[in-house]
């Protein structure tokens, strides 16, 4: 969901608990302290010389945040969207930083962290929020202490440690709209006084699909009977009225806590995800004539047209004037279902059932051994994701164009960290030291219209990343209101692909290698995805230094300004979809150079909270995806598609963002935020020529979110909680393309543009004593179904799209021991 920004309301504290980080604060008549970790360290935000953005576990649920994506809609200059190919993962832009792909081989632009430890892959983050302590999004690159591909920011999520000393737990049960069925349980278990804790935290939530599938009897998949690489599929039955867009998801985490001295903690946690959904559906919103553009970038083939119109009952392409008779039959065939469709937003025309699948395990330890200076930590991690899922792309009635991509990848990790202070206080230091380490496997098929094209293109990969990276970070007090930051890193990133790329003759059964120049077709014992005699290697080595610097002075007790400058470092990598030979070339690592004034303030003896940033990001070797036109291979005679990605020389954002808290009288808050960003290529050549005019896509020039929090006791015990919220954003452009010869160029870019959007939302909650509570809530409530990721396959001639979730309103009821 590329949503805005809505703001922090209630005071998003970023607490180690609830009570270490309101105990000071009186939330009726003031807003709490902040606590965040952006610098290894427990500091008030208002303290901390970094753009961040903060939530408590308590602002998610009064906030109506579901899952990770929805907080965009309260964070400035951020913008969270499922995968084109999956909605098992999420890819997040922030301050117009983002990688639009998932691929093993590519990496995030906006880093994140789970308790403290790095997760390369954005699998599983689109669960819900599992006994959440906090979330922070520290802005802009964060070139030392998050160092690891942060050139856009880092996300921060801490979930609740076990209580040493108090038993307790809670049961939430929530029911909504669409059968929406969710259950929450923790449980919190002191085993030996001051010394050992257990906790325990699950939640499984369900939702029945709420878009009908409508599709004539005759629709047939593009998935052959006897298809052994892809992971479900060909369904058996008709397609026609299924329900699509369900949810199915559990989620299960497990935590030991062991302090074997007061100076010494011993953290063991283990976390359980699970998902197997029907979802996204895609709809068809635009099939295209022919277009040949001198650059081969931005031409449009009429594949999709031609096929549909053919099975409409178009006379077969056996001559030039055929072939133009069935693809305009086949245009205006699509166009048809694009209208009906988009008229119709609960109903779907997939000839396909789309599936989506994801299961991870992850095992953390974190050692901790405080000193007279500070702290040693250890953070150890192991993580397996595993993935598959299969969309139909173009999201016809056709079997125009299905793909499937499956990744298992394990991830090992270890960062061991020194922080303290020094010199009678006047100096607050980080140093560390971080490996990682990832293998596996990442494979995508692509099925484009099969009674044409014989052939199935299979991208398969074997990866090896591993990556080292030391720091040190100091902030140095000149004097009691002026201080200095200033860090340096330096990574090395070794990256290894084994590509076994292939293409697959389902006619004569035989498989011809995609990077060996010259192999002979083969048989490989029927359809393999990664077929050992394609075996095609290539090592790649990056490094680069990242570092940060910066002046913060406290004019006030109550007034921060600072100034910084900050590099971040993203690695480069290889194409593991590359088509060829020449398209097997590895992508540089881009640099992202930021400069950023801010001011942090409070005023009325904090009463009202007012932050700003202004910022300027240049980005050198910025990494862009190009989708590509694949000649037919024989003995096809349509031509393919494959995405290429590589660096786009230098581009600049510049930007603003703002947030505003004020308690206005006892019990009443309210919360303002808004984001600016200008994006603009400075220079953007490749081999094909300019393409510096091309749009950037996931990014939203303009953002603000408005809202208002009312709390009042009733009787001696009870008390009353209502929340409004309304956030918004501008256009949003979800595909590069722009190429103003093209005469349907506007029509292209309308259809492959996620429209401005603003999303309503409420909650109204009864609290009874202090253990039970009763709430409402509702989610979009204007039930705006625009669409919000939108994909533009040129070489096959057409865009489709995924609508925005529908209204959901529903109940919850919790209980707290």
């Amino acid at each position: 969901m590329a949503l805005l920004t809505s703001l922090s309301s209630l005071s998003p504290a970023i607490a180690q608990d609830a009570a270490a980080g309101e105990a000071d604060t009186q939330p009726n008549s003031g807003l709490a302290e902040i606590v965040v970790q952006a610098r290894k360290v427990d500091e008030n935000l208002q303290d901390v010389p970094v753009a961040i953005t903060a939530f408590t576990g308590g602002d998610l649920v009064a906030q109506n945040v579901q899952k990770v994506q929805d907080l965009a809609n309260f964070t400035p200059g951020l913008a969270i969207r499922p995968g084109q190919s999956t909605p098992s993962a999420i890819t997040i832009t922030l301050r117009g930083q983002v990688q639009t792909d998932i691929l093993a081989t590519l990496d995030p632009s906006v880093g994140t962290y789970v308790d403290g430890v790095y997760w390369a892959r954005a699998t599983g983050l689109n669960g819900g929020f599992l006994d959440i302590r906090s979330v922070q999004i520290l802005k802009g690159p964060q070139g030392t202490l998050f160092g690891r591909n942060t050139t856009g920011g880092a996300l921060l999520i801490n979930s609740n440690d076990p209580d040493l000393n108090d038993f307790s737990g809670s049961l939430a049960a929530t029911y909504g709209r669409f059968n929406e069925r969710e259950g929450t349980a923790v449980l919190n278990v002191p085993i030996l006084e001051d010394r050992i804790a257990l906790r325990l935290a699950g939640q499984i939530s369900k939702r029945d699909g709420y878009t009908r599938n409508v599709v004539p009897a005759t629709a047939v998949s593009a998935i052959a009977a006897n298809n052994t690489v892809v992971r479900k599929g060909p369904f058996a039955g008709s397609p026609n009225g299924r329900k699509f867009d369900n949810r199915d998801r559990m989620n299960f985490r497990g935590k030991l806590l062991v302090k074997p001295t007061d100076t010494l903690s011993l953290l063991f946690s283990g976390e359980y995800f699970d998902m197997d959904e029907r979802a996204p559906s895609r709809e068809i919103l635009l099939a295209l004539p022919t277009f040949a553009a001198t650059n081969p970038n931005y031409g449009v083939g009429s594949t999709a047209a031609l096929f549909a119109g053919i099975s409409s009952g178009g006379p077969p392409p056996t001559s030039g004037a055929n072939a133009a008779a069935s693809t305009t039959l086949g245009r205006n065939v699509l166009n048809g279902q694009a209208a009906n469709l988009i008229a119709n937003p609960r109903t779907t025309s997939n000839n396909e059932i789309p599936y989506v699948a994801a299961r991870t395990y992850t095992a953390n330890f974190i050692g901790t051994l405080e000193t007279g200076w500070g702290e040693i930590k250890l953070l150890t991690n192991w993580r397996r994701v595993s993935s598959f899922a299969g969309v139909d792309l173009e999201g016809s009635s056709f079997p125009i164009h299905f793909t499937e991509g499956q990744q298992r990848l394990t991830q090992k990790s270890a960062e061991l960290q020194f922080v303290g202070t020094a010199f009678n206080d006047r100096v607050d230091f980080a140093v560390g030291a971080f490996v990682f380490q990832e293998d596996g496997f990442d494979q995508s098929i692509s099925i484009t219209v099969p009674a044409l094209n014989p052939v199935t293109s299979q991208f398969y990969g074997l990866v090896d990343n591993d990556s080292i990276g030391v720091y040190g970070q100091a902030t140095v007090r000149l004097t009691d209101s002026l201080a200095f930051t200033g860090g340096l890193r330096y990574s090395i990133d070794d990256k290894a692909l084994e590509s076994r790329s292939s293409n697959f003759n389902r006619t004569s059964g035989l498989t011809t290698c995609a990077l060996l120049i010259g192999s002979a077709p083969f048989n490989a014992g029927g359809q393999v995805g990664g077929p050992a005699q394609c075996a095609f290697r290539r090592k790649d080595d990056f490094a680069g230094i990242s570092y940060t610097a910066g002046l913060d002075y406290q004019i006030a007790d109550d007034i921060l300004v600072y100034a910084k400058t900050s590099r971040g470092f993203r690695s480069g990598g290889q194409n593991l979809r590359a088509p060829s030979a020449a398209a097997f070339i590895p992508f540089e690592p881009e640099f992202a150079d930021s400069h950023e004034i801010g001011l942090k303030s409070q005023f009325f003896d904090n009463r009202i909270r007012f932050n700003i940033a202004l910022y300027e990001t240049t980005v050198k070797d910025i990494q862009r995806t190009t989708l590509i036109s694949v000649p037919p291979i024989p003995p096809s005679t349509v031509p393919g598609a494959a995405t290429i990605l590589g660096n786009a020389g230098k581009s600049r954002f510049r930007g603003l963002e703002a947030e505003i808290q004020a308690v206005l009288f006892t019990g009443f808050r309210v919360s303002a935020s808004g984001a600016l960003v200008d994006p603009k290529y400075i220079r953007f050549t490749d081999l094909s020529g300019d393409r510096s005019f091309e749009r950037f896509t996931g990014v939203a020039k303009e953002q603000f979110a408005v809202a208002a929090d009312y709390s009042t006791e009733i009787g001696s015990s009870s008390k009353v909680n209502f929340r409004v919220d309304y956030a918004w954003r501008g256009d949003v452009a979800t595909a590069e393309y722009f190429f103003a010869p093209n005469p349907n160029n506007a029509a292209i870019v309308a259809a492959s543009t996620a429209q401005k959007l603003g999303l309503l939302g409420a909650r109204a909650s009864l609290e009874i004593g202090d253990n039970y509570e009763i709430a409402i809530f509702g989610r979009n409530i204007t039930n705006e179904r625009k669409f919000i990721n939108n994909l533009v396959v040129a070489p096959l001639g057409y865009v489709s799209g995924v609508r925005n979730e529908p209204a959901t309103y529903g109940i919850t009821a919790s209980v707290k021991f």
